[in-house]
């Protein structure tokens, strides 16, 4: 139909504008369709691609499933942070030290650590090696005491002089000892042999060195060692700790007990422990004690009274912390089980010929210590 020219002209502005719409929104249509098109593309290709970078073969013909990523947390401390009370020194407690049972304790060896040495570090609380059934033995063990291993200096005082063995003098002692069939033990052989536990050899004897001074190392040392002999050194272990000139250190008593020796305590400072308060002698008797095992690897068991000064609460104090007996300064040949706190000694001077020594250790007429029918 052909419109009049007036209306055509009237309605086709119209129709060119329609038209001219219709044209847009197919175009934005097509363009909407491609941009979907596109990204869906796009979408299938990185999802394969995902897949293949995440799956695993677990068997022919299958694949795993992935497991999704764990967070990545920071770590929680392990520990607290140390507290500054924790990491002070406490003083001396009433702690016993665990140890094995006394029977286990073998004969110590002259040429390796002592099996005692590392076995008194764990097991059930010391226990005093204790008589089988009602009796116990009194036996005849002579105990010799040295202190200094040198010659005394120009200027030695009276006791300084009486209190040093030549080193010759000892060397030739020795040489007697282990010519004449003795046999050094230590004060736990001569413990299980009073409670009927040991059997010790024909002549025992035991050998003791107070103070801990620095020619004991020097000079004793290579001569025991040289015997295959054992003995006994009464350290202070303050003095030690504080390495004063003239005393042995901490890695000359390791040395030393690693060969065999015993080291066992002599107090922290020295002092005369008669008429003192309890607090005092547990300072002294634990701390030195507690002190000798955190540097040794075991707790020793057995003291030496600093200038043979004591009383009945030290022996109790003794007892009480885990020691196993003690030696005093009075002579005397006899050891037993009811005076295991108060064991004598021989004293060895400056003054002691040849001669004077072979009397001290004469066994008389006893055998293993044992008095003959």
């Amino acid at each position: 139909m052909i419109l009049p020219t007036t209306l055509q002209d009237a309605v086709a502005p119209i129709y060119r504008a329609w038209h001219n719409g219709r044209a847009l929104l197919f175009l934005c249509l097509l363009a909407a369709g491609l941009l979907l098109t596109a990204c869906q593309t796009q979408t299938g290709a990185a999802e394969g691609a995902m897949a293949q970078l995440t799956a695993a073969p677990t068997a022919a013909g299958e694949t795993a499933v992935p497991s999704p990523t764990p967070l990545l947390l920071p770590p929680a401390p392990s520990t607290a942070p140390p507290s500054p009370i924790a990491t002070m020194t406490a003083e001396p407690s009433l702690i016993k030290t665990p140890t094995l049972s006394p029977t286990a304790m073998p004969t110590a060896s002259p040429t390796a650590m002592p099996p005692i040495a590392s076995s008194l570090i764990a097991g059930p609380p010391p226990a005093l090696p204790t008589p089988q059934g009602i009796y116990s033995r009194t036996l005849r063990v002579p105990i010799l005491m040295y202190h200094y291993l040198s010659t005394p200096p120009a200027d030695a005082d009276i006791y300084r002089t009486d209190l040093s063995t030549e080193p010759e003098m000892f060397r030739q002692q020795m040489a007697y000892l282990a010519a004449n069939g003795y046999t050094p033990i230590d004060f736990y052989d001569l413990s299980l042999a009073i409670v009927n536990e040991l059997t010790l050899p024909d002549k025992p004897v035991i050998l003791t060195f107070d103070d801990g001074y620095l020619d004991n190392y020097q000079n004793a040392f290579p001569v025991l060692q040289a015997y295959g002999f054992t003995a006994t050194f009464f350290v202070i272990t303050d003095f030690v700790d504080r390495e004063l000139p003239g005393y042995m250190t901490w890695d000359m008593l390791k040395e030393m007990a690693a060969a065999g020796m015993r080291i066992e305590s002599h107090s922290r400072n020295h002092p005369d422990l008669s008429g003192k308060s309890r607090d005092f002698v547990i300072y002294q008797l634990l701390g030195s004690q507690e002190t000798l095992a955190a540097h040794l690897g075991y707790t020793p068991r057995y003291f030496c009274y600093p200038s043979g000064r004591y009383d009945e609460t030290t022996m109790a104090i003794l007892q009480e912390v885990g020691y196993w007996g003690a030696v005093t300064t009075q002579g005397g040949r006899w050891q037993g089980f009811t005076d295991r706190y108060e064991w004598s000694r021989m004293r060895i001077r400056h003054a002691t010929t040849l001669p004077e020594f072979i009397t001290l250790v004469d066994p008389g007429n006893t055998r293993g210590g044992n008095a003959l029918p």
